[in-house]
């Protein structure tokens, strides 16, 4: 049960960097990005995410943990949606479905 935990905090953790790095390429500079607390927010996420992978990496198979990941899929669609205003048609929907049942195959 704690695997389970750890690794939807793990995907929500990387799909959360990535939401604050794209935030932080408003300013559309090298300079600005750097300057953008959302930067350093993201890149914070993406160690968090590492870390966590690292950890569940050493309590399950790698064939297992690494099809999980795909949860991300998951996040980032709900993300883009409700904060980046990102319209969520039937494609996307049916593609991520498609892509979770992969994801379930290749990890039971």
């Amino acid at each position: 049960m704690l695997s389970c935990l750890v690794i939807l905090v793990m995907t929500l953790a990387a799909s959360l960097a990535s939401f604050f790095l794209k935030k932080s390429s408003g300013g559309g500079t090298v300079a600005s990005i750097i300057r953008s607390g959302y930067f350093y927010a993201g890149g914070f996420l993406y160690v968090i995410s590492a870390l966590l992978n690292i950890w569940i990496l050493k309590r399950l198979p790698y064939s297992v943990v690494v099809p999980l990941g795909g949860a991300c899929y998951i996040w980032t669609m709900l993300i883009a949606g409700k904060f980046l205003g990102e319209k969520i048609g039937p494609g996307k929907i049916i593609g991520v479905a498609l892509i979770i049942s992969g994801v379930v195959c290749v990890a039971v």
